[in-house]
This record gives C-alpha cells, sequence and structure tokens, in this order.
C-alpha cells in the first residue's frame, strides 16, 4: 500500500474534488451555525449586564449629601444574648430577660417591667407555659412594655447545681511509745465450819514488754447536696435610648438671675424685676445655645416635661418609648446671673422764679455672673460687667424717656459681654480656614458680630506652669486684626485688614484666635431716647465697661 502524505500542500494535492467539496460545505454550515449562536446569546448577555453597569454608574453619579439631616436622639434596639438559670423554666426565663434588660439599660428598669415576675404564672393560668412559642414571645414584648422585642429561646436545658457544700478536716501526729512492766501477786484465804475448814492460796506473776510505733491521722471530707436547675440562653432585642451628639458636649443650665428689689425704675417706666430678670435668662441662654458648644437644659420647661413623662408611664405611648423613661441629663455647669443694679433715674428741680421744671436722666446697670461645677459646687468663673446710661442735660422742655426701650437694649449688651466672656474661657473664635486673607471662623450667630474687629493671635506650643504643674494654654503671637464680613448661623466669614501680612502656606486650622473686639463699622450700642414736646434730641451712645474677670483656664 503506498503511504499517505497529509502535511503541506500534498494534503490538498491528495484530496478528490468531491471529498473537498464536502469539506467546503460542512465548514460553511459551522460558521453559520455559530455566528446564528452568537446572535442569539448577544442579546441575553447585554440585558443581563446592563442593570448591574447602570446600577454601579448610578451609585458612582450620587453624590453624598453635603448637609445632613439635624440629630436629636431617639429610641434604638440593641440585641442581646443572655444565659440565667432558674428553678423552673419559666423562672430562669423570667432571670434572663431581666439580665438581657439590665446589660443594656442598666439595673434602674420601668415599672412594668420590675412586676415581670409575678406575671410569668399569671398569664399561663397556673400551667407551664410554652416559652418557645411564638405566643409567648408576643407576651413578654406586651409584659415589658416593649423593652423587650424579638424574643427567642436559644437553648434550654436541666442541670445540676450546687446549693450547700459542708467540709470536714482532721490533721494529729502521735509519736512512739514504748510500755512493759512485771506482775508479783499472791492471795490466800481460810475458812472453817465444824469440824471442816478449807484453805485457798493463789498468785499471780509475770511481765508485759509492748511497743507502739509513730501514728500520723490526715482525714478531709466534703460533703455537696445538689438540686435541679433550669439552664437558658435567649436572644432578644431590647429597646434602648441613643443620645443625640450633641448631648454629650458640655451641659449648661442658666439659672434665674437674682435680684435686689421687687422693681426697677428706668426712665418713665417701673418695670417689674422678675420680668427683667427672666429676660435676661432666656436672653443668655439663647446666645449660649446659638454658639453650638453646650448643650443647655431649660429647667423652666419641667412641668410639660413630666407630661410628657406621664403619657409614657400610663401606656397610651408607643410601647418601645418606655425606654425614654430615665434619660433626662443633669447638668455639668451652672450659670447664676446676678442685677446688682439697674437703673435710670429721673431728676427734677423746680425752677420757683419761673415757676418751671427741670428734667434730667442718670443712671446704668450692674450685672455680674457665676460659673459654678454643679458636681463639685466649685466657682470656675466670675466676672461682673457695668453699663453707663447716658445722663441728659437738665431742661424745661418736657423730656421723656423710654424706659422699656433702654433696658432692652441694655440687657442685648450685657448678655453678649456674658457670652463673649464664657465663650472666650472655653471656646474662643478661632480661624478655620485661611485662603490668602480672607478667613472662616467657627463661630456664627449672635457671639459674632457683622463688621466688628477683632485681634488675632497666632498660638504656639503650650506652656505649663511648673509650680502647680497646671497648663496655662499656648504662647499667643500678635498677629493681625480680623474683620467680620458676614455672619452665618455656625460660621462667620472675614478678612485679614492689614495688607502686610504674610501666612504660612500650610495652614494648620485653630493655630490663629480672635481676641478682644478692637473696632466696629456699625456701632450697636444702647441709646436713649429723650424726646422733646416740640423736637427730638440725637440718641447718646452708652459706654459699657467691665471689670476684671476671675478664671479658671482648666474648667
Amino acid at each position: 500500500m503506498r503511504p499517505r502524505h497529509w502535511a503541506g500542500s500534498n494534503k490538498a494535492s491528495a484530496m478528490t474534488p468531491s471529498y473537498r467539496l464536502k469539506l467546503i460545505y460542512g465548514g460553511l454550515l459551522a460558521t453559520v451555525s455559530l455566528a446564528a449562536c452568537q446572535q442569539h446569546a448577544a442579546p441575553s448577555t447585554t440585558a443581563a449586564a446592563t442593570p448591574s453597569v447602570a446600577a454601579s454608574q448610578a451609585v458612582a453619579q450620587t453624590p453624598k449629601p453635603i448637609r445632613t439631616n439635624p440629630d436629636f436622639g431617639g429610641v434604638t434596639t440593641q440585641h442581646v444574648e443572655v444565659t440565667a438559670t432558674g428553678p423552673t423554666l419559666e423562672a430562669a426565663v423570667d432571670n434572663a430577660i431581666r439580665m438581657a434588660i439590665e446589660e443594656v439599660n442598666g439595673k434602674q428598669v420601668s415599672g412594668g417591667t420590675a412586676q415581670f415576675a409575678t406575671g410569668v404564672s399569671a398569664s399561663s393560668g397556673g400551667q407551664s407555659a410554652d416559652v418557645s412559642s411564638s405566643a409567648y414571645a408576643n407576651w413578654v414584648a406586651s409584659a415589658t412594655s416593649g423593652a423587650v422585642s424579638h424574643f427567642q429561646l436559644l437553648s434550654q436545658k436541666q442541670v445540676n447545681t450546687p446549693t450547700s457544700t459542708d467540709e470536714e478536716s482532721l490533721k494529729a501526729n502521735q509519736g512512739a511509745s514504748w510500755n512493759k512492766g512485771n506482775v508479783d501477786a499472791s492471795a490466800s484465804a481460810n475458812a472453817s465450819g465444824g469440824d471442816a475448814s478449807a484453805n485457798v492460796a493463789e498468785g499471780v506473776k509475770g511481765s508485759w514488754d509492748q511497743h507502739q510505733g509513730a501514728a500520723q491521722v490526715d482525714y478531709q471530707g466534703k460533703h455537696t447536696e445538689y438540686a435541679s436547675q433550669w439552664e437558658v440562653r435567649i436572644g432578644a432585642d431590647v429597646a434602648t435610648y441613643r443620645e443625640a451628639a450633641s448631648a454629650k458636649l458640655t451641659r449648661v443650665v442658666v439659672a434665674q438671675p437674682q435680684v435686689q428689689g421687687a422693681t426697677f425704675q428706668v426712665g418713665d417706666n417701673t418695670i417689674p424685676a422678675d420680668s427683667i430678670a427672666s429676660d435676661i435668662q432666656s436672653k443668655i441662654a439663647e446666645a449660649l445655645t446659638q454658639t453650638h458648644r453646650f448643650t443647655v437644659l431649660d429647667r423652666t420647661a419641667d412641668a410639660q416635661i413630666n407630661q410628657e413623662i406621664g403619657l409614657i408611664q400610663s401606656g397610651n405611648a408607643t410601647p418601645s418609648d418606655t425606654a425614654r423613661l430615665g434619660q433626662q441629663l443633669a447638668t455639668d455647669l451652672i450659670v447664676i446671673p446676678t442685677i446688682n443694679r439697674f437703673e435710670y433715674v429721673r431728676h427734677e428741680q423746680a425752677l420757683r422764679m419761673a415757676n418751671r421744671t427741670l428734667v434730667s436722666y442718670s443712671g446704668g446697670g450692674e450685672v455680674s455672673f457665676r460659673v459654678v461645677n454643679a458636681a463639685t459646687g466649685q466657682l470656675v468663673m466670675s466676672q461682673s460687667f457695668n453699663y453707663a446710661f447716658p445722663s441728659t442735660e437738665p431742661t424745661t422742655m418736657g423730656v421723656s424717656v423710654d424706659g422699656n426701650k433702654l433696658a432692652s437694649d441694655m440687657m442685648d449688651a450685657m448678655d453678649r459681654s456674658i457670652i463673649t466672656s464664657i465663650l472666650q474661657s472655653t471656646y474662643p473664635l478661632s480661624v478655620l480656614q485661611l485662603q490668602g486673607r480672607n478667613v472662616v471662623i467657627n463661630q456664627g450667630g449672635d457671639a459674632v458680630q457683622e463688621g466688628a474687629t477683632y485681634q488675632a493671635v497666632n498660638l504656639g506650643k503650650p506652656i505649663v506652669d511648673p509650680q502647680s504643674g497646671q497648663s496655662l494654654g499656648p504662647m499667643e503671637t500678635p498677629c493681625c486684626s480680623v474683620q467680620i464680613d458676614r455672619v452665618t448661623p455656625n460660621l462667620s466669614y472675614g478678612h485679614i485688614v492689614e495688607d502686610n501680612v504674610h501666612m504660612d502656606a500650610s495652614f494648620t486650622p485653630g493655630s490663629m484666635e480672635l481676641r478682644k473686639q478692637i473696632a466696629m463699622n456699625t456701632p450697636s450700642s444702647t441709646t436713649a431716647s429723650a424726646r422733646s414736646e416740640q423736637h427730638a434730641k440725637p440718641h447718646a451712645t452708652a459706654k459699657s465697661k467691665e471689670t476684671p474677670s476671675t478664671n479658671d483656664s482648666n474648667w
């Protein structure tokens, strides 16, 4: 047989025309079939991939919100798993539920939960409850007033637990002993009766020699009594209250200002002292709240708060809201204002010759405040402010003064001074961003005045007093003047006034702070509106004087 050659061109030349046609036809069919399969498969692949690609693009293109929702706290749940024992299965579950609540919310529970143990047997009608049933889980949520939800019995078993144990022990030692001796004894007796007589004689003679070795006794005994108990492990979602982030700030209570009298005479108005005190209290609390540096607690709303607590305890609120009970915050600091003087007195002098009366006004106010540590009673800050009203010249033109307007202006100025003093000792105005000469300040609201100019300092290394060991704060180097251009509720925007100030390119946020106010574009001071019967006199500007403060830099 002639061998066949299939390599290279010899393969093609060896094929017959009919065989070559079959190969070509088969190749065409295979190509057409493969193309058809790809056409049918392509749409399904594209359809399956399109949603995932679109979803990923949508996620990538969705920007994160710049401003988050306000956080006021609220009720949430925490999942815990607890193991407990009890003489019965129901008692073991009861103990486990108590432990779960205490683990999340502490040992102080609501009144409904405290009565939970007696409710177990009552709910089951004296019969053994099926603690693994969904009905029992629903009953647990009801019996705990919503404190426990999604209850689940994970495991249960009977175990022998020791109830009492008695222990005995005895230790004694005895040395070797030797006992030996001799005995030699005799006895006789005579007896007679009539013609008969008897004589008896006995004797004992011998010796003994006894040896006993050393002995040691060591005895220990233990007796334990056991009782059969149930051991269960449960899983439960326990309702708990989540505090708002602002609750972690320093907590402050503004006390009702102390006053020296029942009324204040301001101009032509007699104003009740309680009204002035209440206004000062609310203005200080409002200004401290706007700083966003403190959590201000309102003690004037205790009646309304107690009403809401009563609503929860009555059972008319959502069961899970019982976690809100016992969440009232205690304060860290108490601000105690004192109104030492508050007057604008009318002076009259009769002119006998002209039968007319000279009228003038003079006066001012003095407000001091103390900041006390509520836990220790420590006085951490004390300062007072004097405020002088403009005196009017004596006139016979029928001068009158709006006392309410003067009182309002003076309270605004005093409150602003108090807030500025507290902030300066705790959270000074700080520069967060520096771009060229433009600055962004970390404070807004009423604590910063638009158009005002503040002295700025650069902060250096902290200094520690070698005598007391306390930190005196960082070293301060005068820098420049910063003028406030725009004030928002949380931030302020301004610029460096001087042209020749050169700052480092790598500015560290907080390395520059603002100190006392040195100038204002638009003076906002208290004015006395003294109006004549025929014309109105120009408003006079009042001057505010501050006395040196006593501050603790570490509070």
